[in-house]
């Protein structure tokens, strides 16, 4: 038996399959129902699927984590609507599930995430997921690469109007932009998506490894912000004061070891005793999805619980 799994991100989609190494997997089109609507995130997520089993075979039940299929209406009717399209079982739960799925399948601890947007994911002793932050770029995402951005960006702005000091951010991130000037460096970023702005987090690191200040201070709330997420995460999940705690780190953002370095060490300070970090690589989230497919269709746990309880 073979299953299929997709991790719909921000700016990416990738699928991966259920036991691993059975089959390649790949990326496709990005297919959020926030982006595109849930009709055409629908026809994007049957190519993906389409696709998949063209380079292999017919799976035996899919799972697609989609970045705002945590909504039950929205991911009822995806998967609904995915399942006469394909004649398979198929489930759309959030991709904070698919997280769960790839760095806490083993048993309970705490996954982080950082990329276009963020969140934090604790698994409790009694196999129960608890979800703090993300809900969006506009209200939350806190410690994401899209916030981050957005911060520098204000930075720079305040700096321009003469309100703060002085920052080699205002000329790398002009450039970055391709913005006409400083002044309408905002103007320009709020044209983009959330995805391409995250995309701009190279040159703050960039900036940051050449002491500019605002680099340092954007990147640091950054990391504090994580750490506050995941601290919530573990305190609702009974796992505060759970020492050698298993930490999964994920996202793009946390794939420089600058960044991941540190918010191990801010962690570590906050929490007052060691964690163990494990990077989570670009698709593991996918093969957790395979691996959700794979138990939700036997009936297994945690599995059927996790994907059954699409609000997380």
């Amino acid at each position: 038996m073979s299953f299929l799994g997709l991790d719909v991100g921000g700016s990416k989609c990738r699928y991966e399959w259920w036991p691993r190494g059975c089959a390649e997997g790949g990326d496709a089109a990005t297919t959020q129902p926030a982006v595109l609507g849930v009709d055409r995130a629908v026809a994007a997520l049957y190519d993906a699927v389409a696709a998949a089993v063209t380079a292999y075979e017919r799976p035996d039940a899919v799972v697609c984590a989609v970045a705002g299929g945590g909504d039950p209406a929205i991911s009822e009717q995806m998967s609904s609507s995915l399942r006469a399209r394909l004649g398979l079982p198929v489930a759309v739960v959030g991709d904070v599930v698919a997280a769960a799925a790839a760095g806490l399948r083993e048993g309970p601890g705490l996954a982080l995430w950082s990329g276009t947007g963020s969140f934090a994911v604790a698994r409790g002793a009694d196999g129960a997921l608890v979800r703090v932050g993300g809900r969006g770029y506009a209200f939350g995402d806190e410690g994401s690469g899209y916030d981050r951005v957005r911060r520098a960006i204000t930075g720079v702005r305040r700096a321009v109007a003469g309100r703060g000091r002085a920052t080699s951010l205002t000329d790398a991130l002009t450039h970055a932009f391709d913005a006409p000037s400083p002044e309408r460096l905002g103007a320009v970023a709020q044209q983009l998506s959330p995805g391409e702005v995250a995309a701009r987090l190279p040159v703050v690191l960039e900036a940051f490894e050449a002491d500019d200040w605002l680099a340092a201070d954007v990147l640091m709330v950054g990391m504090r912000q994580l750490v506050e997420l995941g601290e919530v995460a573990l305190r609702r999940a009974g796992l505060a004061t759970a020492a050698g705690l298993h930490v999964a780190l994920g996202g793009g953002v946390l794939r420089s070891e600058t960044l991941r370095g540190g918010l191990v060490r801010v962690m570590q300070a906050a929490l007052g005793h060691e964690v163990h970090a494990q990077q989570v690589g670009a698709g593991d989230a996918a093969l957790g999805a395979a691996w959700l497919a794979s138990g939700w269709h036997a009936g297994e746990q945690p599995q059927r619980r996790w994907v059954d309880d699409v609000a997380l």
